[in-house]
């Protein structure tokens, strides 16, 4: 016992005067220092999303136990909390200096949040259930803090002075951000890192929960990418181990029982999901160093938003080898990810980012592992692909994206002697086209590879505390960090080679994280030096940009648009001290003061609203109010597009001054588009006065006008390329400033606008009532939306607002071009076409309302399907409307918000209606796929698979079924009727129900079973692309999609198919089910001993048989050459052969003048659709020794004939009958005299025997 203690107390001793740290990797420390919780320095992530963490210095040798940031946090809410608006109204404390503890105070509680994402501090409490507990009760409290502030803000609402409303919604925005952070960015990641983790694992080291938080890291920001692009994911983990560590990992494989597993899994030539790179080197001392790749893909075009990276966690999850290799310490470990729209190539595992550089004559130990993700397209990439054939090198088949030319090119650079970085230059150089590059590779452990050019892809590297990440777009970094630099391939730069475009970045785990350490250089190899002058911030967060358990974004929005409404109104009235009566209030840096001086002594005479798509229509509402409140004949107010003002109205560029008495109000919702702007920038140079309306702060057009009025908080952001509650909130933000000008003029009294602001007021609740009638809007959508193949959305008055929007939005999300129309014009353009028509007649009044109802009942009449948006208690609508929502009763003026709201809803779920039918086709590809994936690997191929009952079955279930959606108009109406009537045909063919030898009539190639096949699922793939709405984003048409059989393999060769190939016809040229009997018979025939080829002419175009048909002789080969056949001195097509020239069967059976054994197979026209032109006749042997299913197979239906024929006479069946019955007399003569044979031998022997 002593002497443990003492060598306790040495060792502690020594310990303490070793070098002690904590959380560092093993190759970073001195030999004999003594680490705690050690970890792996590199962690390096590509693709849209990805992380490069920079090695721990000096400062993250602190003991993770000392000044833990939840103390801090603690506190710091409790200093925010003494200083609610209860506690300063009660002390009468200002509110600029005291509200929630002041300025200060929010902001270190914001900061004591974000330091818990900290990897020491966050270990921390991934590893103290006590702390996590803690911190849950704090949760608790910042829930309630915001609870109760919250209605202070709406109790004191136009109460309070501008000044102090401002900063009571700014600091409880900053405890929302900071509750946001705690809640879904630590304690939710906690679960989903645990989720990740195995459970053998859970309890893991300091390094093994920082790989798998850096992977959560990873898929948090590729879900918030999926938006962008959702058909396929990938993430590759690239593992750099020393050889100690990797025979430890080999013996845990071992002890498992995984070894068959991992190599199964290891170095396939396609890199497929689950896929395992493995490659060994040598260092320069001679070490050896093993990279392993483990590699997670899906590929699915149709499903929802997070399907793809829920499923990678379960991949990663379950997946035993990769957690014996993460508990293992190593030198670095990689991570690549991606997620995309296909552009090129078809959407499967193989095509999926990343991709490798193997082939089948390329290996890993040629050069190393190169692995690569694309945006966006390399023009020339079949170019660069045909290059490599002419040198040997075959992209597999199975790998149409022209993503995988990427490392190709990179491999071949390197093999020239390059090093990495000049191969990755050298290669990028080659590419045509707008693209962003991702690329890691093992000979450069540690290092991220970025490259972009052109101006249709982005790349962002967000600057975080800990590590860089890159990403496609901002929203990919937010939870991490506000700082990142963008980089710029469109910017052309003169080189010594002339003018140059494209930036390459090198990102390192060995920099210390500034922008400066970033190695950059433009595609000619100039350096480019980054500065802090180059850093950009973004104020957006994660809380702004998460889908909140919505199936889209689009849905969220809508669902927020109230709230956004509500925002817009926030401190921006005031209740009047002399009148008591809610007035409209704006600050100076929404209407300056010249502006305001210019209206009141009207001197502005013009008023232009201008924007672009939504914006322009928000416009177009916008400037209907003004005229409303404004109510001046004297003051010109009109709305244009931006484009249409600056291309068409405005004078000569030298004309300036000439538009002093014109105010351009602007809408965008992004501050960016650059057709405003622009013409913002025109009219300022003719002497115009300028505003605002716009969402996102700081935007480049807030630094072109003279006043700005932000919609929300400023920080709405929308994530659905459908943009909608931006269109509510402009309408809002365009009312106030109307009623504010009106009240300049005196155009409107105290009364009027106290009036109007309890209208706006309202309207936020009267859209959550709107938004409660979805179950009905839902059905309507679900009844109507495939039935027409023609749309259109009328509505007069302000209501032609509405019509135009709502046309915006359908097209969006539905893909249709649909018209918008006033409704009295409608009944004079197309009505014949009985077109689904939206009817926006919500706040139409007087005599108007009536017109709309006799209108509505003329497009009825025409058989248009209807759906009317009414006031409630307007039921006059109901004879002629197939649905109408009756909406809550605004004034007219306002009338846009309620009728587009309901369009939208409307427009939502129409598109899923659509998008469920691609998933009906979706569902049965993926069956069918899966059947043929079954049968091949039984053994089957192609032909005897179409042939099959349960194949046949299925196939015309699915047809059963799509006939009976397409009569109730389900599907054609979208899909289009040309590919719904291809459709049906071909699932006819499959299922047997017309004859093969049509095929060729209708799609223009032989009627073979791989034909067929591969028809229908390039059919049923561009129905699914035809119908498939992805809801928040606009669809990316690919370039060279293809849905096509490619694990279909033709195995069709043997003695019969070679004579057939020597006379050079081709297997298209026979029927599938003649094609099965040929292989049958293979079976049982041991030689050909000759062969004569009959030439068929004189058929009709039907390829039938007619009085001027004959036959001759071309060939004859073997025994038969030296016979004179019949149809040699008689060319009539006449007997046996002309039965199977009519029927297009094979024939077996004996020679009628010879006896000898013979086949006749029918060989249709190579050029001629559903015509024979030969008869092929060979001379056979049969096999002495054959098993008796093999005779059985090779009978085909006359095992059936004979069977049937023996238990007609009431005697038992034994297959083994057939054993009784000679070859040449089993296949040579008709099943009725073999079938009296048997009989005849049963008679004698009813049970046979056979030695």
């Amino acid at each position: 016992m002593w002497s443990l203690i003492r060598f306790c107390s040495e060792w502690i001793a020594s310990a303490l005067l070793s070098r002690v740290y904590f959380g560092r990797h093993l190759a970073a420390v001195p030999e004999g220092s003594v680490i705690f919780f050690p970890c792996r320095s590199d962690f390096l992530c590509c693709g849209l999303s990805g992380i490069v963490s920079f090695k721990p210095g000096k400062t993250d040798q602190t003991d993770l136990a000392v000044d833990l940031p939840v103390d801090r946090l603690g506190n710091a809410l409790l200093a925010v909390e003494a200083g609610g608006y209860a506690t300063c109204k009660k002390s009468a404390l200002p509110i600029t200096d005291h509200y929630l503890g002041g300025e200060a105070a929010v902001l270190s509680l914001l900061n004591q949040a974000q330091s818990l994402k900290k990897s020491h501090a966050f270990y921390s409490i991934y590893a103290d259930p006590g702390l996590q507990q803690i911190l849950s009760g704090i949760s608790e409290r910042f829930l309630a803090l915001i609870q109760s502030e919250s209605a202070a803000l709406d109790l004191n609402m136009g109460r309070l002075s501008t000044d102090d409303m401002d900063v009571m919604i700014r600091r409880v925005e900053f405890v929302k951000d900071a509750f946001w952070c705690l809640k879904s960015e630590v304690l939710e990641n906690l679960s989903r890192i645990q989720e990740l983790i195995h459970p053998e694992n859970i309890l893991s080291s300091f390094g093994v929960v920082g790989v798998f938080r850096k992977i959560n890291a990873v898929l948090n920001s590729l879900d918030r990418l999926e938006v962008r692009g959702r058909d396929s994911a990938g993430i590759s983990q690239v593992f750099i181990m020393d050889g100690p560590e990797y025979e430890r990992f080999q013996r845990a494989v071992e002890v498992r029982g995984l070894s068959l597993e991992l190599s199964a899994r290891t170095n396939q030539e396609i890199l497929l999901n689950r896929g395992i790179s493995l490659r060994e080197s040598r260092q320069q001392g001679g070490e050896p160093r093993i990279s392993m790749a483990f590699t997670y893909k899906v590929a699915a075009e149709i499903g929802r938003l997070g399907d793809n990276i829920a499923f990678i966690r379960r991949q990663i999850r379950e997946d035993e080898i990769f957690h014996l290799i993460a508990a293992i310490p190593c030198r670095s470990l990689m991570v690549f990810a991606h997620t995309r729209w296909a552009s090129v190539g078809a959407i499967s595992p193989a095509n999926c980012h990343p991709v490798d550089n193997r082939t089948s004559e390329i290996s890993f130990d040629d050069v190393g592992v190169i692995q690569a993700a694309l945006n966006g397209d390399i023009d020339n990439y079949q170019e660069l692909k045909a290059a490599f054939e002419q040198d040997g090198i075959q992209v597999p088949a199975d790998i149409t994206t022209d993503t995988k030319i990427i490392p190709l090119q990179i491999h071949k650079f390197i093999q020239s002697g390059m090093k990495i970085e000049d191969a990755f230059r050298q290669a990028v150089n080659t590419f045509k086209g707008s693209h962003a590059i991702f690329m890691t590779t093992d000979l450069a452990p540690g290092k991220l590879f970025l490259a972009q050019k052109g101006s249709g892809q982005t790349i962002f590297v967000g600057l975080c505390e800990e590590h860089y990440m890159p990403v496609s777009e901002v929203y990919g970094f937010v939870e991490d960090t506000h700082r990142f630099v963008k980089m710029d391939g469109e910017k052309a730069v003169e080189g010594p080679e002339g003018r140059t475009q494209g930036q390459i970045f090198i990102l390192n785990q060995d920099s210390g994280g500034s922008v400066s350490e970033i190695k950059a250089m433009y595609y000619n190899g100039m350096p480019i030096a980054l500065s802090e002058s180059d850093v950009k911030t973004t104020q957006i967060t994660s809380r702004d940009i998460d889908r909140q358990n919505f199936p889209h974004y689009f849905l969220k929005e809508i669902s927020e648009a109230p709230a956004s409404v509500e925002k817009t109104l926030v401190n921006r009235w005031r209740i009047h001290p002399d009148t008591r009566l809610p007035s409209v209030l704006l600050s100076e840096s929404v209407i300056p003061q010249e502006i305001r001086q210019a209206f009141g002594q009207k001197s502005i005479r013009r008023i232009f609203f201008i924007g672009q798509g939504t914006a322009g229509i928000a416009a177009q509402a916008c400037a209907d109010i003004l005229n409303y409140y404004l109510d001046d004949p004297n003051v010109q107010i009109s709305a244009m597009k931006a484009s249409e003002l600056s291309g068409f109205k405005l004078s000569s560029p030298g004309a300036t001054g000439n538009m002093r008495d014109v105010l351009v109000i602007a809408i965008t919702q992004s501050g960016t588009t650059a057709d405003t702007n622009r013409t913002v920038d025109m009219v300022r140079e003719r002497g115009a006065s300028t505003l605002a309306i716009v969402n996102r702060r700081d935007s480049d057009i807030t630094f072109k006008v003279q006043g700005v009025m932000y919609t929300s908080s400023g920080r709405d952001i929308e994530m659905s390329v459908a943009s909608t509650k931006a269109f509510y909130s402009q309408i809002v933000a365009g009312a106030l400033l109307g009623l504010f000008l009106a009240g300049l003029q005196g155009r409107r009294t105290p009364e009027f606008i106290a009036e109007e602001l309890h209208h706006l007021l309202k309207l936020p609740q009267q859209m959550r009532h709107i938004l409660s009638l979805q179950q009905g809007i839902r059905e309507s959508a679900r009844r109507l939306a495939q039935t027409r193949t023609y749309w259109a959305v009328v509505g007069s008055g302000p209501n032609k607002s509405s019509a135009d929007e709502i046309r915006i939005k359908l097209s969006e999300l539905c893909y249709k071009t649909i018209s918008s129309d006033y409704v009295e014009d409608k009944k004079h353009i197309d009505l014949s076409s009985e077109p689904l028509i939206i009817v926006c007649a919500a706040g139409t009044r007087g005599v108007v309302i009536g017109d709309v109802i006799k209108d509505t009942a003329i497009f009825k009449a025409h058989k248009s399907a209807v759906v009317v948006i009414a006031d409630e208690g307007e039921d006059r609508f109901g004879p002629y409307a197939d649905d109408v929502f009756h909406v809550p009763i605004v004034p007219q003026h306002l009338s846009p918000v309620v009728n587009t709201l309901v369009g939208h809803i409307w427009g939502y779920y129409a598109a899923l209606a659509i998008n469920e039918g691609s998933k009906l086709l979706y569902d049965f590809r993926e069956e069918l796929q899966q059947t043929v994936d079954r049968y091949i690997q039984d053994g089957m191929d192609v032909y005897e698979l179409v042939l099959e009952r349960p194949f046949r079955e299925k196939v015309a279930e699915f047809y059963y079924l799509l006939k009976k959606k397409n009569e109730k108009k389900g599907l054609c109406a979208t899909m289009g009727y040309q590919a719904g009537a291809d459709l049906s045909i071909l699932l006819k063919y499959l299922a047997g129900r017309l004859p093969v030898s049509d095929f060729e009539l209708d799609f223009g190639k032989k009627g073979t079973a791989q034909h067929m096949l591969s028809t229908l699922f390039d059919s049923l793939g561009e129905a699914i692309n035809y119908m498939a709405r992805p809801i928040d984003a606009i669809k990316h048409q690919a370039k060279t999609v293809t849905v096509g059989t490619s694990r279909i393999i033709e195995k069709i060769e043997g003695i019969i198919f070679d004579v057939l190939a020597q006379s050079e016809f081709g297997i298209s040229q026979l029927t599938s089910s003649n094609i099965r009997v040929l292989k049958n018979l293979q079976g049982i025939v041991s030689k050909i001993n000759g062969a004569i080829l009959y030439g068929i002419d004189g058929l009709n175009v039907l390829g039938e048989i007619t009085d001027q048909t004959t036959i001759s002789v071309r060939q004859k080969t073997g025994s038969l050459a030296p016979l004179t056949s019949r149809v040699e001195t008689d060319s009539r097509l006449q007997g046996t052969k002309r039965i199977i020239v009519r029927e297009g069967n094979v024939f077996i059976g004996r020679g009628r003048n010879d006896d000898r054994n013979i086949i006749i197979i029918p060989i249709f026209s190579a050029t001629s659709a559903n015509s024979i032109s030969n008869l092929m006749l060979l001379h056979i042997a049969f096999k002495d020794q054959v098993p008796l299913p093999v005779k059985i197979k090779a009978l085909g239906g006359k095992h059936e004939r004979i069977k049937n024929i023996v238990q007609e006479t009431s005697a038992p069946w034994h297959d083994t009958y057939l054993e009784w019955v000679r070859m040449e007399d089993l296949f040579g003569q008709s099943a009725e005299k073999t079938a009296e044979y048997i009989i005849s031998r049963t008679a004698l022997n009813p049970l046979p025997s056979f030695e």
